[in-house]
């Protein structure tokens, strides 16, 4: 009431405009509970409201004056209406604000004493019901503009086949929508850059140069501000651009940013040329679109990207198919899960001889047979590289496994395997590579064979020790049973038949057998036809026919039945153009089957065979033949003795009588000249005896326990006076406690004095010759040194090989000293041993062991 008792009309709308702000915040707790206002940002649901009760406030100033005449807010409700539309509101949802924004006036009017004013009520009640017509009539309008809008949205989406397809019918139907649209473009951004991927109108021609980057740059202010902007509002920031856009005749320029989870991805562009603005109505279907389109243009774009992912992955998956398919190895893929194999090369299918990509689980491995190389168990399919790998993660490096192929040939592979890991680091795959070591591992294999093979045929020059070793090493190499026949050289010598198994019982069995059924002309008779062709033959299996064509041999086919043979080759031993033997390998138990490798393998074996038992029958000629010489020697040496010693004991008379009678001096020399010769001849045939009874183990020694310095002096003492004739000086030297040893002092006598007379024969005048004892460890040791030429390097290795002897310095004599020598300290379990410098001297060393037994 006024001062006067009259009703106040301006209270209402005081209060709204005093308390704009009180009731914004009440209206929006209010508010907030409502759907689908709670997920509005803050100033998209408050922004509106201002307005309303600017409006409330004039409507009902204008009603209590002038009563329904037009207001300068008229507007506002269709406004408010049209934005909410906009962020998805229907009329109910603003019947429910509108409400709210009744209740939160009403109660502030309460608490500020307004009371129950019907004229205020009436007034409030009439301006909100306006405000809801209005709402509700432009609601309408819009919502039917909009429906027309999706419907042509909707329609372009599905007749296009890609994004600038539907972008460009976009641009059209929004010309077509909108009767105040003359010009449309969309630009999507590009990592920094907005690319123009649809235009419509601007005289439908490309846009390049100034035009280009004019529009270009409102685009961007559009993003940066986040929301619909129209050319005259970014006038201040762009007023170049500005004049060039609208240079092409558009009056009204709205720019719409597309925005996916509050991020522009582009901006939609639209121009009039009769329209100095767009209406509110055309700016929210502009909007709706622009929403609407943003949809259609992520979901594209991420269509797009699936597509191109998709078709990265195909490409991938292709290269990766060609790359495997390159590779000199072969490669499988395995899923984690079952184990099916998602990928192999042409290289795995030829290793294995037998396709690998049907395999679906790890019991399908199965199809790879394979063992280990050491037991030979066979692998599980659990036991499997790459089954390991894509169920534990293991990693296999250079795993060799013996396979056994499709076509039922053996061979071994070389395996590694890695897991394919995700990104959260679980096993999702298994790639194994493998390579076929077969040929390489058979040639180590032969190569490790043959060294084996020749290092115990080279052991020793013995032939049945030679083969019977030689057999040793095939079996079990490669052979389950090896049979090596010699046949005989003469009529002196006979038949050899070695028999070999790495069962010793089998070979028992064996050889019973052979006895029991006279064998041996059977396998003579088959050798034979090896031998008449002049090669090796492989026996694949019994039905060979070189087996077939010995169907009279029964004993020989039970033998074959009975040791259990599956496969065979027989080599000929052939040496110097000379066939003496046959090779037979077999295999039994372990189902081996022989192929031309093993066969040239075995070819190779048998050629060494035979050169060694070539040699080892030459040696064993030689042999006999040394024997027999040294049997002569022995024998002529002996018969000679007696004759000589009746030469030596006439000279010796002869000389007495000379000298008695006082005879011719030429007389005596000549019978002093007899007896050099014969004694020199009489130490040629001790000599002789003593190596053929050295040769023949028939030398006696006849030990004693010896003083060391009292051999070494005795033996100075009797080349003293040869000594002073040539003018050397000879000494004897010994280091301090000698212990005794026990020895032939004769023997060791007679090493000493030929290594003394050897000295004196090669040292000139002036020069000297040393006898030394002394004690090293557990032997005593002997040197004689000399100052004499010296042996060259060259000689030294024949220095002791009998009959050997150097002609450099005119050395005389029969070469069996030093070869005597030593064969007498090997006797007493010593040895002897030179060291020598041409132009300084020699010094030949020989120990005897102090703790040397009688003999």
């Amino acid at each position: 009431m006024d001062r006067l008792g009259r009703p106040n009309g301006r209270r209402l709308s005081d209060l709204v405009r005093r308390h704009r702000d009180v009731i914004l915040e009440a209206w929006k707790q209010r508010a907030v509970a409502l759907s689908p206002a709670r997920q509005l940002p803050d100033p998209v649901l408050t922004d509106p409201i201002p307005g309303l009760l600017a409006y409330l406030a004039e409507a009902a100033d204008v009603a209590a004056v002038e009563g329904s005449a037009a207001r300068k807010l008229r507007d506002v409700p269709g406004a408010y209406a049209l934005g909410r539309l906009g962020h998805g509101y229907d009329l109910a949802d603003m019947v429910n604000e509108i409400a709210a924004l009744r209740a939160v006036i009403l109660d502030l009017w309460a608490r500020e004493g307004g009371g129950q004013a019907a004229l205020e009520l009436i007034r409030l009640n009439a301006a909100l019901d306006e405000a809801l017509a209005d709402a509700a009539a432009h609601s309408q309008a819009a919502r039917v503009r909009l429906l027309q809008t999706l419907d042509v949205l909707s329609t372009a989406a599905l007749g296009s086949s890609d994004l600038d397809t539907f972008l460009k019918a976009l641009v059209r139907a929004t010309r077509e929508a909108a009767a105040a649209v003359d010009a449309a473009i969309v630009l999507l951004a590009e990592g920094d850059a907005l690319e123009v991927h649809a235009t419509a109108g601007l005289d439908d021609q490309p846009l390049h140069g100034v035009t280009l980057e004019a529009i270009r740059e409102f685009a961007r202010v559009v993003m940066e501000l986040r929301g619909p902007c129209s050319l005259d509002a970014a006038l201040r920031l762009l007023p170049v651009t500005a004049r060039e856009i609208r240079s092409r005749g558009l009056r009204a320029v709205h720019g719409v940013p597309l925005m996916h989870e509050g991020r522009p991805i582009g901006v939609a562009i639209l121009g009039s040329r009769k329209a100095e603005v767009f209406s509110e109505d055309d700016a929210l279907m502009l909007r709706t679109m622009g929403s609407r389109a943003t949809a259609i243009v992520v979901q594209a774009q991420l269509v797009a990207q699936e597509r191109a992912s998709r078709q990265q992955s195909e490409d991938a998956r292709a290269l990766l198919a060609a790359v495997v398919e390159q590779l000199p190895a072969g490669v499988i893929i395995g899923e984690r899960e079952t184990g099916r194999v998602l990928l192999s090369n042409h290289q795995a299918t030829e290793i294995f001889r037998q396709p690998l990509d049907g395999a679906t689980s790890f019991e399908d491995y199965a199809v790879c047979r394979g063992f280990h190389p050491g037991s030979g168990a066979p692998y599980t399919p659990s036991e499997w590289p790459l089954a390991r790998t894509v169920m534990t993660g293991e990693v296999v490096s250079d795993e060799e496994i013996e396979v056994l192929r499709g076509d039922d040939t053996r061979g071994r592979i070389l395996v590694r395997s890695a897991p394919v890991r995700d990104p959260s680091g679980r096993v999702s795959a298994g790639v194994v590579i493998f390579f076929d070591i077969t040929e390489r591992t058979r040639t180590e294999r032969a190569q490790r064979f043959l060294a084996a093979a020749s290092a115990a045929l080279s052991d020793s020059l013995d032939l049945e020790g030679a083969l019977d070793r030689l057999a040793r090493v095939v079996v079990p190499e490669i052979a389950d049973w090896c049979v090596i026949q010699t046949l005989p050289a003469d009529v002196e010598t006979t038949r050899r038949l070695t028999v070999k198994h790495a069962d010793p019982e089998e070979v028992r069995r064996a050889r019973a057998l052979f006895r029991e059924l006279e064998l041996l002309p059977g396998l003579g008779a088959l050798a034979e036809q090896v031998l008449c062709g002049g090669r090796p033959e492989l026996v694949r299996d019994l039905s060979h026919p070189l087996l077939a064509s010995l169907g009279q041999q029964g004993a020989l086919r039970r033998v074959v039945r009975e040791l259990g043979v599956t496969s065979a080759m027989m080599i000929p031993l052939v040496a110097r153009g000379r066939t003496f033997g046959c090779i037979t390998l077999a295999t039994a138990g372990s189902g081996r089957v022989y192929d031309e490798v093993d066969l040239a393998l075995a070819h190779d074996l048998a050629q060494r065979a035979a050169l060694a038992a070539d040699n080892a029958r030459v040696y064993e000629a030689a042999q006999r033949a040394i024997e027999l010489r040294d049997n002569v020697l022995a024998t002529v040496s002996h018969d000679l003795r007696n004759p000589l010693s009746a030469i030596i004991t006439a000279a010796a008379v002869m000389t007495k009588r000379a000298a008695s009678r006082g005879g011719d001096k030429g007389d005596t020399k000549a019978i002093q000249a007899i007896q050099r010769s014969a004694h020199r001849m009489d130490r040629l045939i001790h000599d002789l005896l003593d190596f053929a009874s050295l040769r023949a183990g028939r030398l006696a020694l006849r030990r004693q326990a010896q003083d060391p310095r009292e051999i070494g002096r005795e033996a100075v003492e009797t080349f003293e006076s040869l000594a002073q004739e040539k003018g050397v000086r000879l000494s004897a030297t010994s280091g301090d406690d000698l212990p005794p040893v026990v020895c032939d002092r004769d023997r060791v006598l007679q090493v000493l004095s030929n290594l003394l007379s050897n000295a004196l024969k090669v040292t000139g005048p002036q020069g000297s010759v040393t006898v030394r004892c002394e004690r090293r460890e557990e032997d005593v040791v002997f040197s004689v040194a000399d100052t004499g030429p010296g042996i060259p390097e060259d000689e030294l290795p024949y220095l002791f090989e009998r009959f050997w002897r150097s002609q450099r310095n005119g050395y005389k004599g029969t070469g069996l000293g030093l070869a005597i020598a030593r064969e007498l300290v090997a006797a007493h379990g010593g040895t002897l041993s030179v060291e020598s410098v041409v132009g300084v001297g020699s010094t030949f060393r020989f120990t005897i062991p102090i703790g040397s037994g009688e003999g």
